[in-house]
């Protein structure tokens, strides 16, 4: 599986343990840290309740590699609350072994508009 696909999938299943309020298996997993956490417990209740949206289609999520080469980051455009798209925007970052062929680390880093 090329790492673009990869990439698209860990940010599928993170986004689907986002909304199933798995916050204690994306920590053991770390691709959660408590100061994220922290941030998303204010964020996505004001939002109301975040769900999927409708289709895969409506899932859109971009992956882009940094240009020093440093990994990649990949966002979803845009998150659902209340099945009503928002313009909420959750934003991951991955790293790679040196051949990107496998991830090595992948993290939420933040939700933003």
């Amino acid at each position: 599986m090329a790492i673009e696909d990869q990439l698209i999938q860990v940010t599928k299943e993170t986004l689907v343990d986002l909304v199933n309020l798995r916050y204690e298996k994306l920590k053991n997993e770390d691709k959660l840290n408590d100061e994220i956490e922290e941030f998303l417990n204010e964020v996505i209740p004001m939002q109301g309740v975040l769900t999927l949206p409708p289709s895969d289609e409506d899932m859109d999520i971009d992956v882009y590699e940094y240009n020093d080469n440093s990994g990649f980051g990949t966002e979803i455009r845009y998150l659902w609350f209340d099945d009503e798209e928002s313009q909420l925007v959750l934003f991951c970052e991955a790293k790679t072994d040196t051949e990107k062929s496998k991830l090595t680390e992948f993290y939420i880093d933040t939700i933003d508009a």
